[in-house]
């Protein structure tokens, strides 16, 4: 199984690099890695503080199969 997280289900107006709705889905093995990929992408590419997220992110991570 995989866990994955999408950010445009955190940050409902985020944009990519480009300027196009952020597309980024985050996906690993465990919740845990999700979070830590997750909160590496909202600090680099939109400068938001994971900090405050870190609950919604968890809250927001499925589950699916590979």
């Amino acid at each position: 199984m995989v866990k994955y997280a999408r950010c445009n289900a955190l940050l409902s107006l985020a944009l990519d690099e480009s300027g196009q709705a952020c597309r980024y889905m985050s996906k690993a093995d465990t919740e845990d890695a999700v979070l830590e990929d997750m909160s590496n992408h909202m600090t680099s590419v939109h400068q938001v503080d994971p900090g405050e997220l870190v609950l919604n992110i968890r809250a927001s991570t499925k589950t699916t199969r590979k």
